[in-house]
C-alpha cells in the first residue's frame, strides 16, 4: 500500500518540519505520499520547499504534493495531520489575552482552557469539523484523523459528536514530563516506566517506577529541598493532591483557582510568567525570517535533518501500516474508559496501535480527587463544545463561568461583559459566526424568553361585583421583542358565567398595551371562580385571574382572631386581632433571625416590616399601615401609607436572636373600622430577611405567597363578635 498522509496547517513550519522529518527516516513509509496544505500561499511555499529537499537529503522515495485546496489534500489520503491554528497570533490570541485583561483577568499561556481556550474552542471546532466531513466524504476507507491543534480536548470532542471519523488527539505532554520527572528523580530514562491517565493537560501519573518500584518517594523528597526549584506549580498540586500532573505549570496554574487570582506575591513564589504566551508569539514573528532561513538549509540549501522526535505521529501510522504494535498515549472519546468521568468526554489514556487502529486501555476509576480535578475542567469543554455546535451564545457563558481561573477572579457581571466583548472582537475579524442570541445580561436564549409576549388581567377591585358589566378588569400586553408582533387571545370563565370573546391586536417592538375590559354574563359567582385568557397564537404567556372564596375569620372564646403567617410553606408566625373598646389591638409574632431596618421612612416595604390593609366590610377606601420593629428600641415604628407616623394608642415591642413580637393598640379611626362591632375586610402583608437559621426571607401575605398584581382574593373577611 501506498499512503497518502495529508498535514493540514503545514504552514506551521517548525512543526511541521518534525513531523515530515520523522515520517521521511521511517523506512517502513518509503512509498508514502506527504501532501501538504494550508491557507497561507507563502507560508505553503516554504513548507513545500522545505519538504523537498528533506527528502533530497536523505535520498527518500516519499513524494511531496502541495495544494491550498482542503478538500483536494483530504481526497484518497488515509491520514491527516491536522496542526491549524485558526485565526493567528494576530488578532486570534491577541483578542484573547487584551480584552480579559481589561476586566482584570490575567493569563499565562490561555490556549487549552479558561477564556482563551474556550474562545479558540469556538473559531477552531467549525474549521476541524470542516476538515473531518472531508475525511468522511472524499479520504480513503478508515482514514485515521490525527489532531495536534489545541484545545485539544474540545476540539476531539466537537470531531466526535458532529462527525464521528476515526481520530485521535496527539500531545507530547506525556512524553516531556516522563523525562523530567526521570532528571528530578536521577534516575536513567530507559529504566523508569509508568502509567497516566486523565484528560489532555490534565493526566496524572498513577505509576511512575523504577524497575518495577515505586519511585514517587525520591519526587516527594524534592519538596523538601531548599536548592529544588523546578515546576513549582506542578509540584504544589502534587503535594497536594498526590499525584504528578502531566502539563507544564504554565498551564496548570490556569487550571486551578489556586494561584494567579491571588495576588502578586503568589505568582512571584510559584514563577508563574503572566503573558508568557503572547511573549513566545512575538518572539516567533520576530525572528521568523531568519527561522525561514533556517528551515530551509540557509544560503547554500544544506537543510539541516531532525532527528525523530518522540511526536506519536509517524509512529502510529507506521504500527498501522505494519501492523507491528506500538503503545502510544491518545486522547479518545470516554466509553468506559475512565469510569469515574463522563462519558463522551475526551480522555487521555494509553492506547494500543496495530492494524486494527487505536484500541484504548480501560483504566476503571482514577482516585477520586483526581477524577473530581478533571471535572472542572470537563465543565468548561462539554459546554464549549455545545457551544460551538449548537450556536447558542449562553454557553459561551456558562463555560467561561464555570471556568475555575475566571471564576475565581471575576464575578459574574463582569465575566458576561468580558465575552460579550470577546465576542464582537471575535466576530468583527471574522473569526466567530453569529450565535442564538440572548436576553441581555442573562444565561437563556432570547427566542421564547427575550421575545415573548406577556399577557395578564389585573383588577384593583377589593370585593369582586354584582355583575360582571361593573367588573374593575385590565388586559395587559408587554412585547419584549425587536420587532412587531401579531397576538390572539381567548378570554373566558371556566363556570359559563361570562360569555366568552376573543380578540386580536398588533403590538410594536418594546410596546405595553392596557386595555380596560368589559365583561357580559350572568350573576358574578360568590364562590371560587377565575377568569381565564388563553393564546390563540404562539410565543405568548397568559396569566388570568383567580379568585379564590373569601375567608371570613371568627374570633375565638377570648375574643381573638388568630391569622398564621407561612413563607413558601415554613411557619412564620402569627397575627392576632381582637377588639377593644377604644380600638383594634394587633399582636405579631414574626420569625426574622436578621431584622433589617433599610430606609424606614422612604421605602418602608424593604424592612423587615408588616404592612396591614383594612377597608370596610362592603368595600371602600383601604387604608394601609406599616408596623416596623426597632432594633434597641422599646416601641416599633407605626406609618401610615404616605409614610407620616400612625396615631396609636399603645406600642411596645421584644427583639430577641430568632424573631420578634409587637403589640399595638390602634384607635378604629388609624384602621378605618367604623366601631367595636363593625365587620371588616383585613389583609397583611409581611416582610421577613432570614426566616430562622437556614432558610432566607421574602414576602408573604394571608394566603402564604404573595402576588402584588391581583389583591382581590387576599382579603379575609373578620366578623363581629
Amino acid at each position: 500500500m501506498q499512503p497518502k498522509i495529508t498535514l493540514i496547517g503545514a504552514g506551521s513550519v517548525v512543526f511541521a518540519k518534525q513531523l515530515i522529518a520523522d515520517i521521511i527516516q521511517s523506512p517502513e513509509l518509503s512509498d508514502a505520499t506527504i501532501c501538504l496544505m494550508d491557507i497561507d500561499p507563502t507560508r505553503l511555499k516554504v513548507a513545500d520547499i522545505m519538504a523537498r529537499r528533506m527528502v533530497t537529503k536523505l535520498k527518500s522515495t516519499v513524494r511531496i504534493e502541495s495544494t491550498l485546496n482542503q478538500r483536494k489534500a483530504v481526497q484518497d489520503a488515509r491520514y491527516v495531520i491536522c496542526t491549524i491554528q485558526v485565526g493567528g497570533y494576530k488578532p486570534g490570541t491577541v483578542i484573547d489575552f487584551d480584552i480579559p485583561k481589561k476586566y482584570g483577568l490575567r493569563q499565562t499561556i490561555a490556549d487549552t482552557l479558561g477564556v482563551g481556550g474556550v474562545f479558540r474552542a469556538l473559531r477552531t471546532i467549525p474549521v476541524i469539523n470542516g476538515i473531518a466531513r472531508d475525511i468522511a466524504e472524499v479520504g480513503a476507507p478508515g482514514c485515521l484523523l490525527l489532531n495536534y491543534t489545541n484545545p485539544m480536548a474540545m476540539n476531539c470532542r466537537g470531531v466526535d459528536r458532529a462527525v464521528g471519523i476515526p481520530h485521535v488527539g496527539l500531545c507530547h505532554s506525556v512524553q516531556g514530563t516522563s523525562k523530567q520527572l526521570a532528571k528530578f528523580a536521577g534516575l536513567p530514562y530507559e529504566d523508569v516506566s509508568y502509567l497516566v491517565a486523565g484528560i489532555n493537560h490534565m493526566a496524572f501519573f498513577l505509576k511512575f517506577e523504577y524497575k518495577g518500584q515505586d519511585a514517587y518517594p525520591l519526587l516527594f523528597k524534592l519538596l523538601d529541598d531548599p536548592h529544588f526549584h523546578e515546576e513549582k506549580v506542578r509540584f504544589e498540586m502534587m503535594r497536594r493532591v498526590g499525584y504528578f500532573v502531566t502539563e507544564s505549570s504554565e498551564h496548570q496554574s490556569e487550571y486551578t483557582p489556586y494561584f494567579i487570582h491571588h495576588g502578586d506575591k503568589i505568582v512571584k513564589q510559584f514563577d508563574i510568567p503572566i503573558d508568557e504566551y503572547i511573549r513566545r508569539c512575538i518572539s516567533i514573528t520576530e525572528t521568523w525570517h531568519k527561522t525561514e532561513k533556517e528551515l530551509l538549509g540557509g544560503d547554500n540549501g544544506d537543510i539541516q535533518i531532525p532527528e525523530r522526535s518522540h511526536e506519536y505521529g509517524s509512529y502510529i501510522i507506521r504500527a498501522r501500516e505494519t501492523n507491528k504494535p506500538v503503545v502510544i498515549y491518545g486522547n479518545v472519546p470516554n466509553h468506559g474508559l475512565i469510569t469515574n468521568l463522563p462519558d463522551g468526554a475526551c480522555v487521555e489514556v494509553p492506547c494500543l496501535i496495530d492494524a486494527q487502529g487505536i484500541q484504548p486501555t480501560v483504566i476503571g476509576d482514577l482516585p477520586p480527587q483526581l477524577a473530581a480535578l478533571c471535572r472542572t475542567n470537563i465543565n468548561v469543554q462539554e459546554l464549549t463544545v455545545e457551544a460551538a455546535l449548537s450556536k447558542k451564545r449562553e454557553h459561551i457563558y456558562h463555560a467561561v463561568m464555570l471556568d475555575p481561573h475566571t471564576s475565581a477572579q471575576l464575578p459574574l457581571d463582569k465575566i458576561w461583559a468580558m465575552c460579550d466583548e470577546v465576542i464582537a472582537a471575535h466576530q468583527k475579524v471574522g473569526l466567530l459566526g453569529e450565535f442564538e442570541p440572548v436576553v441581555k445580561n442573562t444565561g437563556r436564549s432570547y427566542a421564547g424568553l427575550g421575545d415573548r409576549v406577556t399577557a395578564r388581567l389585573a383588577t384593583a377591585s377589593i370585593l369582586p361585583p354584582k355583575t360582571w358589566s361593573d367588573f374593575d378588569l385590565k388586559f395587559e400586553v408587554e412585547n419584549p421583542a425587536d420587532h412587531s408582533q401579531e397576538v390572539a387571545f381567548t378570554l373566558s370563565n371556566p363556570q359559563n358565567a361570562i360569555k366568552s370573546q376573543s380578540f386580536r391586536l398588533k403590538i410594536g417592538p418594546g410596546k405595553k398595551i392596557i386595555r380596560k375590559l368589559t365583561l357580559t354574563g350572568g350573576k358574578v359567582p360568590s364562590g371560587k371562580f377565575s377568569v381565564e385568557l388563553a393564546p390563540l397564537t404562539p410565543n405568548v404567556f397568559c396569566h388570568g385571574l383567580d379568585f379564590e372564596e373569601r375567608k371570613t375569620l371568627h374570633p375565638n372564646e377570648s375574643g381573638q382572631v388568630n391569622i398564621p403567617v407561612t413563607l413558601s410553606g415554613f411557619p412564620a408566625g402569627e397575627i392576632q386581632l381582637s377588639r377593644e373598646k377604644k380600638g383594634l389591638r394587633l399582636h405579631v409574632r414574626i420569625s426574622d433571625s436578621n431584622i433589617r431596618r433599610g430606609a424606614a421612612h422612604k421605602s418602608p416595604w424593604e424592612a423587615s416590616c408588616i404592612e396591614l390593609f383594612f377597608t370596610p366590610a362592603n368595600g371602600g377606601t383601604i387604608t394601609q399601615l406599616f408596623v416596623l420593629p426597632q432594633p434597641r428600641k422599646t416601641a416599633p415604628l407605626i406609618l401610615n401609607q404616605n409614610q407620616s407616623k400612625a396615631k396609636v394608642l399603645t406600642a411596645k415591642q421584644e427583639i430577641d436572636k430568632l424573631s420578634y413580637t409587637i403589640d399595638v393598640l390602634l384607635p378604629y379611626e388609624t384602621v378605618n373600622v367604623k366601631s367595636a362591632s363593625a365587620d371588616f375586610l383585613f389583609d397583611f402583608i409581611a416582610n421577613l430577611n432570614a426566616l430562622g437559621d437556614a432558610h432566607s426571607g421574602g414576602r408573604t401575605s394571608m394566603n402564604g405567597r404573595f402576588d402584588s398584581s391581583n389583591r382581590s382574593d387576599h382579603y379575609a373577611y373578620i366578623a363581629a363578635v
